[in-house]
C-alpha cells in the first residue's frame, strides 16, 4: 500500500514541475513572433595555449620505445614512474601524473610508455 502511495506522490510531483505549453492562438490571429536570442560572441585577445596531450610526459618519450631496460635514465626528483613487465599485475588506480613503462619480459626493451 506504502508504494502505491509512493508512486502516486511521485507522479503528482513530477506533473506539478512539468512546463505547460501557453494556450494556442485563435485560428484567425497569427502567432506573435518570439524574439530571436543574441548569440554570444567570443572573448576576443590571444588565444590560450594547447592543453597538454598528457600529464606525464609519455608523448615526449616516446623514442624510448624499444630502448633497452638497463638503457633508461633514472627519473627526474619528483616524478612518479612506474616500470613492470608485460603480463605482470599491476594496480588500476587512474594517476594522469605518472608514467607507465612497459617493458618485455623476454628482450628487456621497453613496448609501451602511458599515463596513469
Amino acid at each position: 500500500m506504502r508504494l502505491i502511495v509512493l508512486s502516486f506522490a511521485a507522479t503528482a510531483a513530477l506533473a506539478a514541475c512539468a512546463e505547460q505549453a501557453p494556450p494556442s492562438a485563435p485560428a484567425d490571429e497569427a502567432p506573435a513572433p518570439t524574439p530571436a536570442e543574441p548569440r554570444p560572441t567570443p572573448p576576443s585577445g590571444p588565444e590560450a595555449p594547447p592543453a597538454p596531450t598528457d600529464a606525464c610526459g609519455a608523448a615526449d618519450r616516446q623514442d624510448w620505445i624499444g630502448r633497452a631496460r638497463s638503457d633508461l635514465p633514472d627519473p627526474p626528483a619528483g616524478a612518479l614512474w612506474r616500470v613492470y613487465e608485460t603480463g605482470q599485475p599491476v594496480t588500476q588506480d587512474l594517476r594522469p601524473e605518472r608514467l607507465n613503462i612497459e617493458i618485455d619480459p623476454d628482450s628487456q626493451t621497453v613496448v609501451r610508455l602511458s599515463c596513469g
